[in-house]
């Protein structure tokens, strides 16, 4: 990975804006891997793609996450910071393998999620049939204990409850729960973290802010967007203190 410069972030923000999340999140990385294939990063896991954008965020803004949160209880808002370390887990090749779960007399083989099928399962759909749909892209093969092969719409649903599981047991970068605790009723809950519209609402202020620091320099020193943005931020927040001295 290496840090996209300020022209490459604001030309990925701005493909972004006319994109869906799933996309929009592709788009990012791949500013930042402009080496890696659409194919390769459309089919890395759900967690390989999410500890890759926790990698960008801590590249383009640093390691600390501000985290604002409503309890659920009382409805106060929290505020909160983690590290990117502390819910970032190593990249694994467990998305390059096909998987064998064993469970209620069934041999299930399955493969984990990517970008491509959450993009073909969970348009509109509702939830459980969002997961059927997903069994139908991941489970390759299904046995029964003679050896026979049984239909992956035949599944029961604990059957496929305990695939689900074992997904998110082998890529626990895909599902990240934050620990809550609120501090004015003392309420515990588990909240769910998504790198991936995070780090976009983080690069959307980052754009908005950028863009209008180039106007006001454009209108000072008849810079280009181009000259405005080829300046370090130090240089360029010089310049724009002399602009209001």
């Amino acid at each position: 990975m290496r840090a996209p410069t300020a022209a490459e972030l604001l030309m990925a923000w701005e493909l972004g804006l006319r994109q869906p999340p799933l996309q929009r999140a592709l788009t990012l990385l791949a500013s930042a891997y402009p080496d890696a294939s659409d194919d390769e990063l459309w089919t890395l896991s759900i967690g390989q793609r999410d500890a890759r954008l926790l990698q960008m965020r801590r590249c383009l803004f640093g390691p600390a996450l501000a985290i604002v949160g409503s309890c659920p209880a009382c409805e106060a808002t929290l505020e909160s910071s983690i590290n990117v370390d502390d819910i970032r887990r190593s990249e694994s090749d467990a998305a390059d393998r096909i998987h064998v779960l064993d469970a209620d007399d069934l041999r299930v083989s399955f493969r984990l999620p990517n970008s491509l099928d959450l993009v073909s399962v969970v348009d509109g759909k509702p939830l459980g049939s969002a997961r059927g749909a997903l069994l139908q892209r991941c489970v390759s093969e299904v046995r029964d204990e003679q050896g026979g092969t049984v239909d992956i719409d035949a599944l029961p649903d604990a059957t496929s409850a305990a695939v689900v599981t074992r997904m998110a047991q082998l890529d626990p970068q895909a599902d990240v729960q934050l620990d809550m605790t609120c501090p004015s009723c003392e309420h515990r809950w588990s909240a769910p973290f998504d790198i991936a519209s995070f780090l976009w609402k983080e690069i959307h202020a980052w754009a908005q802010r950028t863009l209008r620091d180039v106007h006001r320099l454009a209108r000072a020193y008849g810079w280009s967007e181009a000259e405005t943005l080829a300046l370090s931020p130090t240089r360029r927040q010089i310049y724009l203190e002399l602009c209001r001295a």
